[in-house]
């Protein structure tokens, strides 16, 4: 072929390393040549391994035809040619799973000025508000905004967004048919599915009553259960908190919970008592029944409150009341936020009262204080219902008023227009009458409230600056009241990605110092403290201020300011720590890491549907890892990828960015859903049996049994009883807080699993005399291992085991080091630790989901029969105060909550919503170890058989061999000896 004809006039390549050149086709020898079409169709011969189709010589003398008969199409394809549908050269195909108004902003000066210019328009200067930030920290707020699913969370900043933002950001057809901007909102998910799933900051810039502007780094959080992990995530950054209520159905289990974290970690409150609307539009209560439901909602805070767990060491306002400015009305569908402090200066300023003390009268609009209208004074006594409430009178009525004439409003009558300038002095143009009432009724209250003035003013008193808490954190990080020297401390709470899934940002709350772009710093790992060598030194490559959708680059950020940083994220999953690289000391601190995989009960399993594409299945785990709190990744021994969440929502989310956002759209198999067991033991071990080191020089004995204290568990769990602390301490709190006996207290080694949550214990139990005790402790790193591996995977089913107290009762150690190595002593603990587990009534535990349900009166049969086909039962039932709703709280195990949510509202044509939120673990019915119990083939397994039947399947799940028994564990004798005597059956 000539040189000049090698491409086509399409310039594509002619002929294929596959293919013959024309001339080269005569050189087939004829005998070689298929003699007719028909046989074409009959037959293909291929040579080598690529062979697709057999020769029709191939021993049964059929042709193809001949094999799958006439009625079968015969389609003979060449593998190296591209289908139809493929193109030659694939398009640039731009994924974007968010909504962002900026991209990455580069180093160009001029560049990123142009990006700033495109950002969305806002009421105030940008440039002062980041003058604002940096230079006077006494004016910044670090808040999250928290609460129930569909409380209002996300559409109340959207109010704030919308009041400090120019009005071509809200230009979408959504608000104009009166749904909710979601401005927090940018994934692809929470936009399809209306929930927030990450925890979004914005930064905003708003006056107070005074007119005094605030910095407000604002973090919205979602609601969900299984999204908890966002929220204790954020509060961990934050000065202080903004608790959503929806105010018809009151305070929640989820509100009880996010309180509970509140308190434990010390934070202030501020409540929102939001959607007062929907007393009025939809419960239609009386103006006497819409105070009495406010007030039972802020008693039923208080009492929580004041009965929580944590109120012995809380330090911040335990009492609620619209009289102390720590409780804020709001509407945010409506865009109307009001303190009872907002609503006396709005009377002031447009009634002109003179010589009226406004704290003495806003202090009189709350509680049993009543309006003498004839004599302009306040009572204490309703003179037999003459008097109206204060409250009543100068806050609900009005509100009632403005509804009322709205709703009903004929566009001919003068009383909206007359009432609006007599109480608020407030006029609207005549076209402004003509909307929609509902329209109509947002432009009225936001002509009335004027802002969120009020709003800024309670958070401003109530929730503290960051300059104020900065020590407090810093102490914590210390150790101690000497406040560490470094120039910069900052922590890396969490990392966001970007638009298109292929880098990550990274949240950073400053708390000395400052974050400068392009300088060095050193990025501590969460396992540092164990692990000096878990650190990097990085460069940041941007640093922004964030914005909801958008980032605004700035060049540097100070103490107490919240920003994202990019370029920090190589060594980064959960969270960091961050000092300056130039005076770091080995000495220094890290951030306590929280533990997110206690909630991570829920999982399933994973695999390419093409094996070859496993790495890049293992590069989008990477990702989902870094961009999910609560994932969990795990590798079991058959060789699958496990993946755990708290819920199935969780999971589905996650499947959702592992297919479409961080792998490009890559065909993955995902198995049943399953849950996480655990195993424990109910009785004492029934022998002492000495497990031996593969050389045969060392030998331990431990028995196991139950640890049978919830309250002990709960102190290890959170840290009250911790190893690091010294003996002594740890030994007194034992002794004088939980009856332990002086020995026994004194000899506690290890604590374990990992979470720790309904933690295993070993204790030396040696005698002196029996044991050479300075051998043993020499040895106390290597047996604490083994102990560890042990209660990790435990031997039913690969599982931790919890609540089993483990104890040596005695140990023979070579004197030889080399006999006596970490390769003898570990799995000779772990030996020892199985055959004392194993000899103690083992069982299974799984975990059991506590079941909150808000419902109707008529959807409460069907949810009882729901939970009692799945092992679940409903445990109280409660009215919710004011409405036909019903909070009901019941539990049903995990592994049958499976589709529970959807059943839910089928069941009950949507008339109950419910979540889902792991409470304990609980026995599984039957023994593990009975493999004479009944297991029936594709039907339900009775009760009895639930353990065995969870240990087997599991088992083999994981790719582990046989089933579980003592005799793995010991020598065959010893085993035929123990049950001829019956010890064991």
């Amino acid at each position: 072929m000539d040189e000049d004809e090698l491409y086509d006039e399409f310039g594509n390549l002619i002929g294929d390393p596959l293919d013959s050149d024309a001339d080269s086709l005569d050189e087939i020898p004829e005998e070689q040549d298929v003699q007719s079409e028909k046989e074409a169709e009959d037959l293909i011969v291929e040579t080598g391994d690529e062979a697709l189709v057999i020769h029709a010589n191939n021993g049964n003398g059929l042709k193809l035809s001949e094999k799958f008969g006439p009625g079968v199409e015969t389609i003979i394809a060449k593998p190296y040619e591209q289908a139809v549908d493929t193109p030659v050269i694939k398009p640039m195909n731009k994924k974007k799973l968010k909504v962002e108004f900026t991209e990455a902003v580069t180093n160009n000066v001029d560049e990123n000025d142009h990006r700033v210019k495109n950002l969305p328009e806002l009421v105030y200067s940008r440039d002062y508000m980041i003058s604002t930030m940096n230079s006077l920290p006494e004016r910044v707020r670090n808040i999250a905004v928290i609460g129930n699913l569909h409380s209002g969370k996300t559409t109340f900043i959207d109010m704030l967004v919308l009041q400090t933002h120019s009005p071509s950001i809200s230009l979408s057809s959504s608000l104009k048919n009166f749904q909710p901007l979601r401005f927090m909102d940018n994934h692809k998910l929470e936009i399809d599915r209306g929930i927030s799933i990450e925890a979004s900051p914005i930064t905003l810039l708003l006056p107070d009553l005074n007119d005094k502007s605030f910095v407000f780094n604002i973090i919205d959080t979602p609601g969900h259960s299984n999204f908890a992990s966002e929220s204790t995530s954020a509060l961990q950054i934050v000065d202080g908190a903004l608790l959503v209520i929806d105010v018809v159905e009151g305070l929640t289990p989820r509100d009880k919970s996010l309180i509970s974290e509140l308190m434990k970690n010390n934070k202030p409150i501020t409540i929102v008592l939001n959607k007062i609307d929907r007393l009025i539009l939809e419960l239609r209560l009386p103006v006497e029944d819409f105070y009495f439901k406010i007030s039972y909602t802020l008693d039923d805070i208080n009492n929580f409150i004041n009965e929580n767990e944590y109120v012995s060491t809380y330090k911040q306002q335990m009492v609620f009341s619209p009289t102390d400015g720590n409780v804020i009305f709001a509407s945010s569908s409506l865009e109307f936020v009001f303190t009872l402090d907002s609503f006396t200066k709005l009377y002031a300023d447009n009634h002109k009262l003179q010589g009226v003390d406004s704290q003495e009268f806003s202090r009189r609009l709350w509680g049993d204080v009543f309006y003498n209208q004839d004599k302009a004074q306040f009572v204490n006594s309703s003179n037999n219902g003459k008097f109206s409430r204060s409250f009543n009178f100068f806050i609900s009525e009005p509100i009632y008023k403005i509804i009322t004439q709205t709703l009903t409003y004929d566009g001919s009558s003068k009383n909206l227009a007359q009432l609006l300038w007599n109480n608020f002095k407030v006029s609207l143009h005549n076209a402004q009458y003509k909307q929609d009432s509902q329209m109509l009724l947002k432009e009225i209250f936001k002509s009335v409230f004027s802002g969120s003035k009020g709003f800024v003013d309670s958070v401003v008193h109530n929730i503290p600056s960051p300059i104020e808490t900065a020590s407090d954190r810093l102490e914590l990080l210390s150790g101690s009241d000497n406040l560490p020297s470094a120039r910069l401390i900052a922590q890396a709470n969490k990392l966001i990605a970007s638009a298109d899934g292929e880098r990550f940002y990274t949240l950073v709350r400053i708390y000395q110092g400052s974050i400068k772009a392009g300088s060095k710093v050193r990025v501590l790992g969460q396992n540092f403290d164990e692990d000096d060598d878990d650190y990097k030194i990085e460069v940041i490559d941007e640093l922004f201020i964030p914005g909801g959708r958008y980032k605004i680059p700035v060049k540097e950020a100070f103490a107490g300011s919240i920003v994202i940083i990019s370029g920090i994220d190589s060594i980064i999953s959960k969270g960091a720590t961050i000092y300056d690289n130039a005076d770091f000391n080995s000495d220094s601190k890290i951030f306590r890491p929280l533990s997110y995989e206690r909630q991570s009960i829920f999982k399933i399993a994973i695999e390419p549907a093409n094996p070859s594409e496993l790495p890049k299945l293992l590069e989008g785990l990477r990702k989902l890892n870094k961009s999910y709190l609560a994932c969990t990744i795990k590798v079991e021994e058959s060789g699958e990828h496990v993946l755990f969440g708290p819920g199935e929502i969780y999971l589905d989310c996650m499947l959702h960015d592992l297919r479409n956002f961080f792998t490009d759209d890559l065909e993955i198999k995902v198995s049943d859903p399953m849950t996480r067991f655990s195993e424990t033991c109910i009785d004492t071990s029934v022998t002492k049996i000495s497990a031996k080191s593969s050389s045969g020089n060392n030998s331990i004995s431990i028995i196991s049994e139950p640890v049978d204290d919830s309250r002990l568990s709960l102190a290890i769990e959170n840290g009250k009883i911790n190893l690091s602390q010294p003996l002594k301490t740890t030994s007194k709190i034992l002794r004088k807080e939980y009856g332990w006996d002086a020995l026994s207290a004194r000899s506690v080694w290890c604590f374990g699993p990992e979470d720790l949550h309904n933690p295993s214990i070993l204790i030396d139990d040696t005698i002196e005399g029996e044991t050479d005790k300075k051998l043993l402790y020499s040895l106390k790193d290597s047996i604490s291992l083994g102990f560890k591996w042990s209660v990790n995977e435990g031997p039913l089913c690969d599982e931790p085991i919890r609540n089993t107290k483990f104890k040596i009762l005695d140990a023979v150690i070579s004197g030889s080091e080399i006999q006596r190595s970490g390769t003898q002593i570990i799995p000779m603990t772990r030996k020892a630790c199985y055959t004392g587990f194993l000899t103690s009534s083992p069982r299974l535990m799984e975990p059991i989901y506590t079941v909150y349900v808000t419902c109707s009166y008529q959807a409460i049969v069907a949810v009882k029969k729901l939970l009692d086909r799945r092992r679940g039962m409903v445990t109280t039932e409660n009215p919710v105060p004011g409405t036909q709703l019903f909070h009901i709280e019941g539990q049903v195990p995990v592994i049958e909550s499976i589709g529970l949510e959807s059943d839910l509202r089928l069941q009950t044509q949507g008339q109950a919503m419910c979540f889902l939120v792991f409470e304990r673990w609980d026995v599984v019915p039957g023994d593990p170890l009975d493999s004479d119990c009944y297991l029936p083939q594709l039907r339900p397994v009775p009760n009895a058989s639930l353990a065995r039947d969870f240990v087997m399947k599991t088992r083999k799940r994981k790719g582990l061999s046989g089933e579980p028994n003592l005799q793995k564990y010991i020598d065959i004798e010893l085993y035929n000896k123990l049950r001829e005597s019956g010890v064991i059956e």
